[in-house]
């Protein structure tokens, strides 16, 4: 799958060093846009064919990777189609002081009715379930707001709506998507260890 490339994406990517995990790399569509030595993780190996450098086929959910490997992580439209929350298991693996952006769908996006309205597909299905973007998708679970925060610093994003989008950066509640950033430090480690 190929995932939209957006100016501010690229710009989120572009602030990682060191050794990156490219978590759901799929075709490697932001490994140009990470700052360092990349690893590209996917649950299907055919997707990273065409990606340089190391390759591992594995899940989210049980990264083969040992405590405090990666300086940071990317993981661009992965959480949503994921059943559990792969958090923990990505600050698991990254060094305290490292960092971590996840973009994901807002749950709550205002603009889904608005969407609907005009006859287009919405993050979610009637009563409630989860219906693909676009065909094929298969997301599983939304997050709001709320539910990040208590990883990080959420942003918001609306890449199809320009004047609008700068304010969703202050304001998420009004993103469609949502972009985590997670700085990860010792006290963060432990805090979800104990869950």
């Amino acid at each position: 799958m190929v995932s939209k490339i957006t100016k501010y994406r690229m710009k989120c990517a572009q602030k990682l060093h060191g050794l990156i995990l490219d978590l759901g790399a799929g075709e490697g569509d932001y490994t140009s846009y990470l700052n360092g030595e990349v690893v590209s993780l996917d649950l299907d190996f055919t997707c990273l064919k065409s990606v340089r450098g190391l390759k591992v086929a594995g899940s989210a959910l049980h990264l083969p990777f040992r405590n405090d490997t990666f300086d940071g992580i990317w993981s661009c439209a992965v959480l949503e189609h994921v059943e559990i929350n792969y958090i923990p298991e990505a600050v698991r693996i990254t060094k305290n002081g490292g960092t971590i952006y996840i973009l994901t769908c807002n749950r709550n996006s205002p603009w889904d009715p608005i969407k609907r309205l005009f006859g287009y597909d919405d993050w979610w299905s009637d009563g409630g379930k989860v219906r693909s973007y676009s065909a094929g998708e298969g997301h599983v679970r939304l997050y709001s707001v709320g539910e990040l925060r208590r990883f990080g610093k959420v942003t918001g994003e609306i890449w199809w709506a320009p004047g609008i989008d700068q304010i969703a950066r202050y304001l998420p509640i009004i993103g469609h998507t949502l972009m985590v950033k997670i700085e990860v430090t010792q006290e963060l480690k432990s805090r979800l260890r104990k869950r």
